[in-house]
């Protein structure tokens, strides 16, 4: 009887190894994406204004930020 439950116990270790050893890492890059992607509409937002500097740098840093946070979970 213990034999039989050990056995299952066994093999349900080993068939659910993999699932449990298994480490995914994420890694997001949104912000030099979507710089990458659009790359005349990233130098046209940079140069409309000063303001517009400071806002673009504020967004990516705030995407980065927590893209950080996700990564970190």
């Amino acid at each position: 009887m213990f034999g039989s439950r050990k056995k299952i116990a066994v093999w349900m270790t080993l068939s659910l190894l993999p699932l449990m050893s298994s480490c995914t890492t994420v890694t997001l890059n949104n912000s030099e994406r979507l710089i990458e992607r659009h790359p005349q509409g990233f130098k046209d937002a940079v140069r409309a204004s000063t303001n517009s500097v400071v806002f673009v740098r504020d967004a990516l840093k705030t995407i980065n930020r927590l893209e950080s946070v996700i990564e970190r979970q």
